[in-house]
């Protein structure tokens, strides 16, 4: 993950632009928010994760509207795949004790759309926005008081979100993908996506990418991608290869 932040001021900076960028002196949050540490692009997907990281050691630059944080933050871009109502949260099976805050954001005017603190009896956070489709967000993950540590965002939508699943798998350190391997799911619209929201997703304590699997079947894109991607393609198995031979279930 520390690849998306190394270059996050250039990012953040150059995808506000794109969207439209925000005069000087403008909302105060607003102007805040745009220099908050840049997680990466999410695209339109849906998912349990669709983003795993760690605020520790980043910088305080977004202020929650519905708490007092002084705490480093990590921030998102995500577009709506269709309209209808989408709920973003960091309550999950995630062994933390991180209070975090979860500030969701209108990317082009930077006006939070939701912010919560503690969800469903934890100090995890959870918000739930009606959206229409091709409307792009800001998801700010901060931190209550001066609270940092990691963890796992998820999305999930019941407005028609499409797209293919696709399995992510990793490994520790030295294992060659061969064992002490993990997967993740993630819903994208191809391989290409796949791979990318893969690399956001991907846990810190599990640095070796190993693969992304088609689980609907093969599609007619899959193979092609995989190969544009620096990736071995395995037909038998719908699976794009990244690390030795035999990473692929």
């Amino acid at each position: 993950m520390i690849r998306y932040q190394v270059f996050a001021s250039v990012t953040w900076g150059a995808l506000l632009c794109l969207g439209g960028c925000l005069e000087p002196g403008s909302d105060e949050d607003s102007v805040q928010v745009e220099q908050a540490s840049f997680g990466g692009a999410l695209g339109s997907i849906v998912g349990n994760p669709v983003a795993s990281n760690n605020t520790t050691g980043l910088t305080n630059d977004n202020q929650p509207t519905c708490a007092s944080s002084n705490a480093p933050d990590l921030g998102y871009s995500w577009t709506a795949p269709s309209s209808g109502t989408f709920t973003f949260s960091t309550v999950n099976t995630l062994t933390t004790t991180y209070d975090t805050v979860l500030d969701i954001r209108d990317f082009n005017t930077g006006i939070s759309l939701g912010c919560n603190d503690d969800s469903s009896g934890t100090l995890q956070s959870t918000v739930s926005l009606n959206l229409t489709i091709g409307q792009t967000l800001r998801i700010v993950v901060d931190g209550f008081g001066t609270a940092s540590g990691p963890f796992r965002l998820s999305i999930a939508g019941n407005g028609g979100a499409v797209g293919r699943n696709y399995s992510c798998g990793y490994a520790l350190a030295g294992f060659g993908c061969n064992n002490g391997r993990a997967s993740t799911t993630v819903v994208s619209a191809n391989m290409t996506a796949a791979i990318s929201a893969c690399h956001i997703a991907q846990p810190p304590n599990l640095p070796d990418f190993c693969y992304v699997l088609d689980r609907d079947g093969l599609a007619a894109t899959d193979a092609s991608q995989c190969g544009t991607a620096g990736g071995s393609w395995r037909p038998g198995n719908n699976c794009c290869n990244f690390f030795g031979s035999t990473s692929c279930p």
